[in-house]
């Protein structure tokens, strides 16, 4: 498939509520307590669409397969039981939410290989971070298979999780 992708308009508020459910719901069915019901809720990724931060995974014809998010600093990111392969010249990557009607159809792919690379070049950056929880084994084959290397665990502030931590220079 062809994918592009572009920041997310706040009119496409309930589309992307509707992946985020299906991303839910599939990281459930594989026993990934990652997010749990209601996370990300509704006021969270309408601030990162009004921020510019959430970005919207298409086909040609407008459709939404995917969305993401992009920042330039997570303070999660700033301790690791490990180490990173860069000094902090970073974007960081999360929310990765996959519409069910494209899972296994590159859309995840496209933004871990290429748009997140992308936007971290246009930003000046020198990689490309992303974490994940130890039981979401997709997300964590794709980074592997995509050469991103694992680093160590972060630990989030919100809540006091661990998550696998990776990074992939550009």
């Amino acid at each position: 498939m062809q994918y592009n992708y572009r920041q997310a308009k706040v009119e496409e508020l309930n589309e992307i509520m509707r992946i985020f459910e299906d991303a839910q719901s599939f990281m459930q069915a594989n026993s990934n307590p990652q997010w749990p019901k209601g996370f990300p809720d509704e006021n969270d990724v309408k601030g990162s669409i009004l921020g510019g931060l959430l970005y919207a995974v298409t086909l040609e014809d407008g459709e939404i397969a995917a969305v993401f998010s992009a920042v330039n600093y997570d303070c999660d990111y700033d301790g690791i039981e490990g180490k990173w392969l860069s000094d902090g010249n970073y974007l960081a990557v999360h929310r990765v939410a996959v519409a069910d009607k494209f899972r296994g159809r590159g859309a995840a792919k496209f933004i871990v290989n290429f748009a997140a690379a992308e936007i971290a070049r246009q930003r000046g950056r020198g990689s490309v971070r992303m974490d994940t929880h130890e039981k979401n084994a997709p997300m964590r084959a794709l980074l592997k298979s995509q050469g991103f290397t694992e680093c160590g665990v972060i630990t989030l502030m919100r809540d006091d999780s661990f998550r696998i931590a990776f990074e992939k220079l550009i």
